[in-house]
């Protein structure tokens, strides 16, 4: 039975104990218990979904206090993120105001192509800072990932002629249809609409799009085919061709929060060093890859968009040079605000990092002690090293949360009776 007998709904402990009565008699029946718990449940249900936020007010509470704890110490260099990404925002909408029309005008697909994919990485550059807020680390390095594959089309793009956009744009299609052929073989099931097209409707459009574009564009990345000698390329060869090569391992790393691999449940970035914990909510650690990264990724990608629109200027009508100035001054303005947050994100990791390291020698120091077998209180371990007991007790913990030591076998801390204080014992 639980400790918290509140969590029961009313007369559920007595009627399972009646119904733990006739399995001691014999007489019992399955169903009654299914039944018992279904009745439960169904009250559980029914008051947290006519008091939702009351239901959940314990653990937005915990959260709220993990926030501002988090906060206290990332603040300055998230808020100076966020600036970052801002001034971006800022930026891609001032290209977007003084080249769109000419764009229409000129049908031009390359700057299409290109305004679209910043303001995709001005709002995933939001979604990881708004993960990192709340401690997520590993979704937002996740986020990164994305972000990392939006800088390499990106610069192909950029670097490529209007032909190669035309491509990528109409490789929209090609995406349509794989989403189309799943429809097919699963709306009924789902319990869905049959699908508004035929078949033959669908693969008649994909045999034009083979034809004009060659059959290599039905595949992944198919667009970029004229750049790999006719063969649609994987994303590591894209990753090559704008030399953005040298962040596969990152890329790999945010593959684990991604994908349900083995090391996506054993590893997480949120933690400074390897532990057994299985984790299941936030941490204030390991926020600056992710920030960093993106910070990174965001000004290539505005880099990139300011090289494409000051060629626009100098060709346009427009004041050409006064364009060109404001769009040098703004992304100077993105390049310098990534510098101080970079710096200040690089601060606190490394305050982390050297007291992760002051709680290693803690406990590395009170094993050398308590391995020699000799039967210690938690007050008097605490003097001997000359740390405070509160100290000692959480340095303890975390290392048997990391798995340095185990809690049931190795070391242990609890209630002495006979003098009323906490005891620091090995078996």
């Amino acid at each position: 039975m639980s400790d918290d007998e509140s969590y029961w709904p009313n007369g559920f402990s007595d009627e399972l104990l009646a119904w733990a009565e006739t399995v001691s008699t014999g007489d019992w029946e399955p169903g009654n218990l299914i039944e018992m718990c279904r009745r439960a449940a169904d009250e559980i249900t029914a008051n947290a979904v006519a008091r939702p936020r009351q239901a959940h007010s314990e653990f937005a509470g915990q959260m709220a206090a993990f926030e501002v704890r988090l906060e206290a110490r990332w603040g300055r260099g998230l808020d100076l993120a966020d600036l970052v990404v801002d001034q971006a925002f800022e930026f891609g909408k001032w290209v977007n105001d003084r080249l769109r029309a000419l764009a229409t005008t000129g049908l031009d697909e390359q700057f299409e192509a290109l305004i679209r994919l910043h303001g995709k990485a001005v709002m995933t550059a939001r979604e990881v800072m708004v993960l990192l807020r709340s401690g997520y680390s590993s979704g937002a390095l996740a986020r990164w990932r994305t972000l990392h594959e939006v800088w390499v089309v990106f610069l192909l793009l950029a670097d490529g002629d209007e032909e190669l956009s035309r491509r990528y744009l109409a490789h929209e299609d090609i995406e349509s249809f794989k989403g189309q052929q799943d429809y097919e073989g699963t709306w009924a099931a789902l319990g869905f609409e049959p699908p508004d097209w035929t078949v033959a409707e669908r693969d008649e459009i994909r045999a034009e799009l083979k034809n004009e574009f060659g059959p290599a564009f039905l595949k992944d990345y198919g667009w970029a085919a004229p750049l790999f000698e006719g063969s649609a390329p994987r994303f590591k060869h894209l990753q090559e061709r704008v030399e953005l090569d040298h962040w596969r391992g990152f890329y790999r790393m945010a593959s684990h929060g991604t994908h349900a691999t083995p090391k996506g449940t054993t590893w997480n970035i949120q933690s400074l060093a390897p532990t057994d914990v299985v984790w299941a909510g936030p941490s204030d650690s390991g926020l600056a890859d992710p920030a960093q990264c993106s910070l990174i990724a965001l000004n290539g990608i505005s880099a990139g968009l300011l090289e494409y629109a000051i060629g626009e200027f100098t060709e346009s009508e427009h004041d050409g040079f006064a364009d060109q100035v404001f769009a040098l001054i703004r992304h100077q303005t993105i390049l310098m605000l990534m510098g101080h947050a970079i710096e200040e994100l690089a601060e606190v990791h490394a305050q982390q990092e050297a007291e992760e390291a002051e709680i290693s020698d803690l406990v590395e120091s009170a094993l050398t002690i308590l391995q020699t077998g000799t039967l210690m209180t938690a007050e008097d371990l605490a003097v001997e090293l000359d740390v405070e007991q509160e100290d000692l007790e959480d340095a303890l913990a975390a290392a048997a949360d990391r798995g340095e030591l185990r809690q049931e076998s190795l070391y242990r801390i609890e209630a002495d009776a006979s003098a009323n204080r906490n005891s620091a014992t090995v078996e």
